[in-house]
């Protein structure tokens, strides 16, 4: 499941990001044009630290928190989507208990009884043998 999930994220983003492109290659204007300048920005210091091996402790420290708060909050989904599929299926179980239908006290067809191994002589060999 968390394939599919993770394919259909990954396509949505995708298809956004084609037209974003679009968009912005018709209207001649980039969106977001601030943000986008700051955020290249940072991506290229990330990466000149990554490739010297210099990375700066503010950003150790921000990836630390984020993906911290990432795992935490995927185990609260995971744990709630849990919870939510116990509950039903546990009232469906009771339910199933509860609707069974009562043992039957019959005796067994004759056919069975000569199929199978006489229980009162537990240990002996049936009494129909080959």
């Amino acid at each position: 499941m968390s394939a599919a999930v993770t394919f259909l994220l990954s396509l949505s983003l995708l298809t956004a990001f084609v037209l974003l492109r679009f968009w912005e290659e018709k209207r001649g204007v980039k969106a977001f044009a601030p943000f986008r300048k700051s955020a290249d920005e940072v991506v290229s210091e990330m990466y000149k630290g990554a490739i010297t091996g210099n990375i700066s402790t503010k950003y150790r420290a921000e990836l630390i928190h984020f993906l911290h708060t990432l795992t935490h909050d995927t185990v609260v989904f995971l744990v709630e989507g849990l919870r939510a599929l116990e509950r039903p299926l546990t009232r469906l179980s009771y339910r199933m208990r509860q609707s069974a239908p009562p043992p039957t006290t019959r005796e067994p067809s004759e056919f069975l009884k000569t199929i199978t191994p006489d229980k009162k002589g537990e240990g002996k060999n049936p009494t129909n043998t080959i």
